[in-house]
């Protein structure tokens, strides 16, 4: 406990040896211009008492020296109205806006930043998305038993006369789907062209095998994709997005970092206004 006594009073002393050394210098340099003399370091340390390397350590002191000592250079007269204070507080001023400059740059840094990471954020809310679907697909398997039946060769007719392109992709989840999800899902398919157009049918089954739809579910989708094209002209007119695709089914907007991620991900993170 004694030490720490000690250590605060050291830094205490120090404090003021080193504000006394401002009004020094403060002092010395009034001095300086009030008899009109060259400005430089070794003038105000002679004028002021206060060390060349201490003049040289304080950035605030060293700047308004160095300001100084370029007017006399550059031969630079006070105006006779303009008092030796005001000159030095000109010379103060240049020197705090300098200061402003350099913190309004590290601002600007600092708010990058917060983008990037704004945009790791959205990442990861897409991510822990995914991870729910997944793992609610795992409990269904699991529910089915896990087994699943070799296609039969006419499923791919059937898709076809359904406006169905197939590709790598669906035909993966298709194989690692039980049938009795599929069959749902292709049921889903029909009833929502039955009453309506289907865009992207390929598209939809995709969607409808990955949630499990039921057929009733069609209309919900349909929800779905008017809430996204009322949301979307909201953020287009903010100028927050200006684009939308499908990935897997799934709509999907960039972020600020042309970073693609699901329409329900953004929409929680960017709600319309």
């Amino acid at each position: 406990m004694k030490a720490k006594r000690n250590t605060e009073g050291l830094a205490k002393s120090a404090e003021l040896k080193r504000q006394e050394c401002f009004e020094k210098v403060d002092k010395g340099i009034k001095q300086l211009l009030k008899e009109k003399r060259t400005i430089n370091f070794n003038a105000v340390a002679e004028a002021s008492g206060v060390s060349k390397a201490w003049l040289y350590k304080e950035p605030e002191v060293k700047s308004r020296i160095e300001h100084l000592r370029n007017q006399s250079r550059q031969g630079k007269r006070l105006p006779r109205k303009i008092s030796a204070s005001e000159a030095s507080l000109k010379a103060l001023n240049d020197t705090l806006r300098a200061r402003v400059k350099k913190l309004d740059a590290e601002n600007r840094d600092l708010r990058r930043q917060n983008e990037v990471a704004y945009a790791q954020v959205i990442r990861v809310r897409e991510l822990e998305k995914q991870v729910e679907r997944l793992e609610a697909e795992n409990r269904r398997l699991k529910a089915t038993g896990g087994t699943q039946s070799v296609r039969k060769p006419e499923l791919h007719s059937k898709l076809e006369s359904l406006g169905v392109q197939m590709n790598s992709t669906l035909e993966g989840l298709i194989n690692e789907t039980p049938d009795g999800i599929v069959e749902t899902a292709i049921d889903s398919l029909k009833e929502a062209q039955s009453s309506g157009n289907v865009v992207n049918p390929g598209g939809f089954l995709n969607k409808a095998i990955r949630d499990c739809w039921q057929p009733n579910e069609g209309a919900q989708q349909k929800d779905e994709l008017a809430e996204f094209n009322e949301w979307w002209k909201w953020a287009y007119d903010q100028k927050l997005v200006k684009a939308a695709t499908q990935i897997n089914g799934i709509q999907h907007v960039p972020t600020i970092n042309d970073e693609w991620v699901a329409f329900e991900v953004m929409e929680e993170a960017v709600p319309e206004g």
